[in-house]
Formats: C-alpha cells, structure tokens, sequence
C-alpha cells in the first residue's frame, strides 16, 4: 500500500526554495454551512492534530487519535481561519522529516456530520464544509426491505486562487486531476461490526436476505468522500498545497432483524487465531487478525470444519484483508471436501481491488493514506479507494462437504494471497 510517489505537500515545500521557520505562523481558511446551505455563523471549532507521515511513510501514530490543537470560531458569514504554527505541520529539525495531520469537524445536524482532515503546506483554503441530507428511507417490499436515498453532493469547486495538480503521460501530455467524485456508500452497522458494505449502488437498494443473516441491532447508514489536492501560486507569498478529504454521514436507520441462520454459526474453524469457538463463525462481527501473535502475516486459508456433511450453497465473506492485497484484480476461491484430501471448487470470482488507470490513486494515496479512519462521529472506517471486501458468493454442485475452505489467487492463480483478518464466513446450504 505505499507509493513511492512524495507527497504531494513535500514535493510543494521542495519547489518553493523559500525557507519557513517553525515559529511562523501559516493559515488555513474555510468556510462552515448549515444543512439548508445558510452561513454557520459564530460556531465553535476545534483544529486537531495528530502526526501522519515519518520519513514519506505512514507513521504507525497515525493509527492513533487526534489531539484538539486550537479553538475558533465562523464569522458571519460562516467563514473561519485557522492558524498554525509551521513546526507544527511540518517538523525539518528532525532527519525523518514528519508531517501533521489535521481534522475540522462541524458540528451535527440531525444527524447529518460533515469533516475535513488534511494535509498541508503553508496557506491554503478548505473545501466549504457543508452537511448532505441523504434521506435515507427504508420500506418493506416484496423481497425485503428496501433502502432509498439521494444522489452524493459534488466535488468542491476549485478556488480561484487554487490549480488542480497534473499528472504527465508520456503519449498524450499532461492531465489534471480532479478531486474524487463522491458517491452513496451505503453500510449496514451491527453491535460488533459491519454487516455489509456497498459502493455506489442504484437506489432503491435491497439487501439480500443472506446479507442481513440473522444479526441484531442492524442499522443502515449512507456516507460519501471526495478527495483532492489543490495547489497555490499567490504572487506575493509562498506556493503551497492541500490534499484533503471531506466526508459526509447521514443519520442510522434502523433495519428489520434477518431470519436466515447460516449452517456455519458457531462451527469449528482452522486456524482459529482465539481457540474456541471460531472467531469467524460466532456472528460477532468483530475483525480478527488471522495471525495476532506475528506483525504482517497471515494464513493461506481459513476451512472450516463439521462433525457432519452439508450440502453448501452459499458463502458470504465480511471484511476480507488480504496481505499483498493491493494487485487489481484477485480471485477469491471457496472449497468442499468431505476429507480433507480430496477438494473440489465450489466458487472462483475475481475481485476487482481498484482500477490501476485511475490517477486518483498516484495523485492521493500517500497525502491521503490512513484517513479512512478520519471519522470524528465513530462510524468506523470508510476507505473509497481501496474499497473493504464484502462478497456475496453463490456455490455451484450438489456434493456434500464436511470442510469449506476459503483461500485467496492471484490473478492468474499461481501464487496465494494470504488472508490477513476476517470478520466473519457464512455458509448457507
């Protein structure tokens, strides 16, 4: 997951040749809305901060919380600026070179949260930091219930004083890069974890009665992101840049409780990193690490084990990591075997990590690395360009099995990916 691309603010600070002294003073100018698109006027805010890269990598406190860095207030207009000393978005006195970053929130409307965490280089303006009402409704069709909700807000516009940056390919010259387009990404929330995650999908959406399992407590929720990256050239100052993320949330819906029990609840499983029962089959939800004693290792597969035969018809695979995991395209197998010699594949679908022509991902990755856990509303990790796996998966044939394995291929099926956690793995027949 690392780039050997700088960030995008570093390579800023190389081309300006204008030295900064940590004392100095930079700013960072926004402007706050309310839900209506009226200025929020005279609202308090708090700048926070925490640090973001060492040394051009994702430093592991960037894992960590932010950390209230000032207090302000909008103005009557709704518009605000925030000052920062430059040794606190930039630390040069230390070799590893260590960039901040930092996180404005407004506050909720009803539910409705919008926030920006960034990165940056002297002045430079935010994103306008306006609420989205999704209107997320849910009704009970035929099928299931049925969630309806609102297209995503745009992309910000750019500032008259920003440019976009630029990417150069050999054949056909330069290209800006816009900020990422915003779409619907619809969740559904469980007391222990996700429950499903959908990208973009058409509305109305109907979650599939074998999504929704039999968990408790569900709760639908519609967020979006944009990310993007300006660049400044005023005349009379340092150039600088911003690369940020501004992220949108609507209220919690709640959804019916499921009826379908998979044959897998509470069955054996191996490895199973907790000892009994499996991890992976409780119906907790929780992301489990298949490998926690070890830091970057996983397992080959996960199988798992009944006393005796099913005839399985089904799996649905919840927050799939994979180590290696960031080639374009995987492809996740599912196994039967009735003794643990003998196995024969029940389902090989190829999964799409991400697209490597998009230029998003050159342009954003390291400047925007690890924000998908940016939320200050505690709705969990949304990560747009590396999208968290959920799969719904159809088995083919009739056989009996006693084990199912799930296991990871690269593209062309040579090698194995390995599993690096795992929320759950549901088995229906």
């Amino acid at each position: 997951m690392r780039h050997l691309l700088r960030p995008l603010a570093l390579l800023a600070l190389l081309s300006t040749g204008c030295e900064r002294r940590p004392e100095d003073p930079i700013f960072v100018h926004g402007r706050l809305k309310h839900l209506d698109g009226s200025p929020s006027v005279d609202t308090p805010l708090t700048l926070e901060r925490k640090v973001h890269l060492r040394a051009g990598n994702v430093d592991p406190a960037a894992e960590g919380p932010f950390e209230p860095y000032l207090e302000s207030r909008s103005g009557r207009g709704g518009d605000f600026t925030l000052e920062v000393l430059y040794g606190d978005a930039i630390d040069e006195r230390s070799s590893d070179f260590v960039q901040y970053r930092f996180r404005v929130t407004a506050p909720l409307e009803d539910g409705h949260g919008v926030f920006s965490s960034f990165v940056f280089y002297d002045d430079a303006e935010l994103p306008t930091l306006r609420p989205w009402a999704p209107h997320l409704a849910l009704t009970q069709g035929a099928e299931g219930p049925e969630l309806s909700f609102d297209a995503a807000p745009p992309p910000p516009p750019l500032p008259p004083s920003a440019k976009l940056p630029e990417i150069y390919y050999p054949d056909s010259g330069p290209k800006y890069i816009e900020p990422l387009t915003p779409h619907p990404v619809v969740q559904l929330h469980g007391p222990g974890g996700r429950v499903w995650e959908a990208h973009d999908p058409a509305s109305p959406w109907r979650p599939h009665p074998y999504l929704l399992e039999d968990f408790p407590g569900v709760e639908a929720q519609v967020r979006a992101v944009t990310l993007g990256s300006w660049n400044f050239y005023p005349l009379a100052a340092n150039s600088s840049n911003v690369s940020y993320r501004v992220e949108w949330r609507g209220p919690r819906l709640p959804v019916p409780t499921g009826t379908l029990r998979p044959v897998s609840r509470g069955t054996s499983c191996g490895p199973s990193p907790t000892g009994a029962p499996c991890p992976y089959t409780d119906g907790s939800l929780l992301l489990v690490r298949t490998s926690p004693e070890h830091d970057n290792t996983g397992v080959s597969d996960v199988t798992l084990e009944w006393e005796t035969p099913i005839r399985p018809r089904r799996a649905v695979i919840r927050d799939l990591q994979v180590l290696e995991g960031y080639a374009p395209v995987m492809n996740i197998r599912v196994e039967g075997s009735l003794d643990g010699a003998d196995w024969s594949t029940l389902a090989e679908v190829p999964y799409r990590n991400f697209d490597p022509e998009d230029p998003h991902g050159p342009v954003f990755f390291t400047a925007i690395e690890s924000t998908e856990a940016d939320s200050p509303y505690g709705d969990g990790p949304l990560d747009v360009l590396r999208k968290a796996r959920f799969l719904d998966v159809p088995l083919s044939g009739d056989a009996p099995a006693r084990l199912v394995r799930l296991q990871v291929k690269s593209e062309d099926g040579s090698s194995a990916l390995f599993i690096y956690a795992l929320s759950e793995l549901s088995v229906f027949e």
